[in-house]
């Protein structure tokens, strides 16, 4: 039953990591290629767990725990992207070497993980997590509000994930009726999720826990009618799993509404009477909070540099060139929109770091709404 049970939660767990990665697909950011990296070794870590479940082999659990050991540092350079600033030195240092240490102990050791080695791997996991939580803190005050509540969702999906991936190393707690491993990775990948639909606030992500913990109790209380006589763990087992299934279909129902949720923007333009700029900027909040860069700040730039800036309508990070990425640098932006050649005027914008091609095609919308000519 056990075992049945922790493989129906890793399957649903799998299933919504690549739901969630299609999702996420759609992203032109940094932010987003790092997600997908997060994902893909999730995923991973997940398919070499149901592998030893079905078939504990030497080399699966080699290849689970070498995953396992690179699952921080890919966390890190997520982290590092969200506060937009490089972590401490002795941090990368230390997510590298504890990843190339933990993979040496397990293509040597294969099988034999002796408890000392399962918690040397538990204690490296817990102090990079808090490391990147001590990043967040840190940082998010210098963060743009949109980009401050991406921050403050992934802290809290962080700091609520500690207790239930601390329950996946039986060496700590050996008598549990279930495991919260994966039940830790579908809150994080909820995180992530509401980010994708410009509601990545704490309380969105509270509001899902809930939906998913609601969703949960009434399964288990339809259970505790039919049979009053369920042991407590089977109670416990049947509330993870419905948990599961909660936090898949929100997922699901999630990816496909993205498709075809639009951010507002264009109505918001569509109903500005005026065709002045100073109203058409103020249609929408996105370009109501942008930060327009003129005179002194462009006038440290060579003339090469700023011609190629002027050259495009829209600049996005990833596309950015070296005076472009100063400039989204220090506005705390995402996109840059010319207001026009002669003088050089820019508006930056912070888009979120989820910002999919969706929303780059209304921006590009709203840059040629917005740009006077020379």
């Amino acid at each position: 039953m056990i075992a049945s049970v922790e493989t129906l939660v890793t399957l649903l767990a799998l299933a919504a990591l690549l739901v969630a990665r299609t999702s996420v697909a759609r992203a032109g950011s940094a932010v987003g290629a790092r997600l997908r990296a997060l994902y893909t070794l999730t995923a991973w870590l997940l398919a070499f767990r149901l592998l030893a479940a079905l078939s504990p082999s030497a080399p699966v659990i080699a290849a689970l725990m070498v995953v396992a050991a690179w699952l921080p540092l890919a966390a890190v350079r997520l982290v590092e992207e969200l506060c937009r600033r490089h972590a401490p030195r002795s941090v990368k240092l230390l997510a590298l070497g504890g990843a190339l240490v933990f993979s040496g102990v397990a293509v040597t050791l294969g099988l034999v993980w002796s408890d000392g080695a399962v918690l040397a791997l538990a204690g490296y996991q817990s102090v990079m997590l808090a490391a990147m939580i001590a990043l967040l803190v840190r940082e998010r005050g210098g963060l743009g509000p949109a980009e401050r509540r991406t921050a403050d969702t992934f802290l809290l999906a962080l700091v609520l994930t500690i207790p239930l991936a601390l329950t996946d190393f039986v060496a700590l707690f050996p008598a549990l009726p279930v495991r919260g491993g994966v039940v830790a990775i579908l809150l994080l990948v909820l995180a992530a999720s509401r980010l994708t639909i410009d509601r990545g606030t704490p309380a969105g992500l509270l509001a899902d826990i809930a939906v998913a913990s609601g969703a949960s109790g009434v399964l288990v209380l339809a259970a505790l009618l039919m049979l009053p006589a369920l042991p407590d763990e089977t109670v416990a087992r049947l509330a993870v799993a419905g948990w599961a299934v909660a936090a898949l279909l929100l997922l699901i129902e999630r990816a496909a509404g993205r498709r075809t949720r639009a951010s507002g923007l264009v109505a918001a333009l569509a109903r500005v009477e005026s065709d002045e700029p100073a109203a058409i900027l103020s249609a929408h909040p996105l370009l109501a909070g942008g930060r327009v860069i003129e005179g002194q700040a462009l006038a440290a730039y060579p003339e090469a540099s700023l011609a190629e800036l002027l050259r495009r309508r829209v600049i996005a990070g990833e596309r950015a060139g070296d005076a472009a990425r100063d400039l989204l640098q220090a506005a705390q932006a995402t996109h840059l929109l010319r207001l026009s050649r002669v003088p050089p005027r820019l508006l930056a914008i912070n888009a979120g770091g989820l910002a999919g091609a969706a929303l780059d095609a209304e921006i590009e919308l709203a840059a040629r709404l917005v740009e006077r000519p020379a």
